[in-house]
């Protein structure tokens, strides 16, 4: 204990510049995230608050819903995060071989998602969707193909979510790998094709392989951000029809704010930590193998 007061009273000086950021962070973070633990075990509601255990825990896994909102997160993220970084490295590949000023231009076009309104955004695609008026039935007319509803028939509304997703997504990982793609040394490339590479070998076996620490990072960012999604679906589908875009995190704040059964809520909250705690492990230790920091 005196050796701990002692390094206190040593870097006094640093933990004072710390603070303005220590501070805020064990107000807003840390004591947010021990209460919500400490609500997952309390019947937490409007009229009560009452101490039950894992009660609320074994409620939760024996709800269907629970379980359909599980699978639902499952499919955002294995039908956007791939796609997402495949189309990224692909659409980067073609930039970096292009002149510094169109490519500027094209980054700024698929980054403008990025920086616009959520809800503008998705507004803007809910018209797109739109069963009467909506500019992708005007173009199914145009093919000779019948109106859709896109987002209330339970086949589509899935898909047309995670269209959506991966096209508002780009403007991140394009920047990302644009930029590690320009400082791979260009030597590399011309040893391997006086070798005799085609340009798809060039891609796979050295620009892949190098930018592998971008895609690390992008890989878990994403998953974290679509474990997250709720705006979307809220403004989009409500997460109908029959809770086919139903995700954890609107769930989650569903059970919160319209039916008020915190308690419930924050037990969900901890369950998506766990799990996203978990993947982010799992990504560590399968993708970051070879990689320097």
């Amino acid at each position: 204990m005196g050796q701990l007061i002692k390094q206190i009273k040593k870097n006094k000086v640093c933990y004072l510049f710390l603070a303005p950021y220590t501070i805020p962070f064990t107000i807003f973070l840390c004591y947010p995230i021990i209460q919500t633990v400490r609500y997952g075990f309390y019947r937490f509601t409007l009229r009560s608050f009452r101490f039950i255990g894992l009660k609320n825990y074994v409620n939760i896994f024996s709800d269907p819903t629970f379980r359909k909102a599980i699978i639902t997160t499952c499919y955002f993220v294995i039908g956007s995060v791939p796609f997402i970084i495949l189309i990224a490295v692909l659409i980067s590949a073609l930039l970096v071989k292009v002149n510094a000023k169109v490519r500027t231009l094209t980054m700024g076009i698929i980054y403008l998602p990025a920086v616009t309104s959520i809800i503008t955004f998705t507004l803007m695609w809910k018209w797109i969707y739109n069963y009467q008026c909506g500019s992708l039935n005007y173009l199914m007319r145009l093919a000779g193909y019948g109106d859709i509803n896109w987002l209330s028939n339970r086949y589509t509304a899935l898909p047309a979510l995670l269209l959506m997703m991966v096209y508002g997504s780009l403007g991140m990982p394009v920047i990302l790998y644009v930029s590690a793609m320009i400082n791979i040394p260009k030597s590399l490339y011309d040893a391997a094709k006086i070798d005799g590479a085609s340009e798809w070998q060039l891609l796979w076996q050295i620009t892949v392989p190098l930018i592998r620490p971008t895609t690390l990072y992008l890989l878990i960012v994403l998953t974290i951000g679509t474990f997250q999604t709720f705006i979307i679906v809220l403004l989009m589908t409500g997460g109908g029809p029959f809770y086919r875009t139903t995700t954890l995190s609107y769930l989650l704040i569903q059970e919160a704010f319209t039916y008020s059964h915190f308690g419930v809520a924050s037990a969900m909250g901890i369950i998506l930590l766990i799990v996203i705690a978990t993947l982010t492990i799992v990504q560590f230790k399968f993708f970051s193998r070879d990689i320097e920091y």
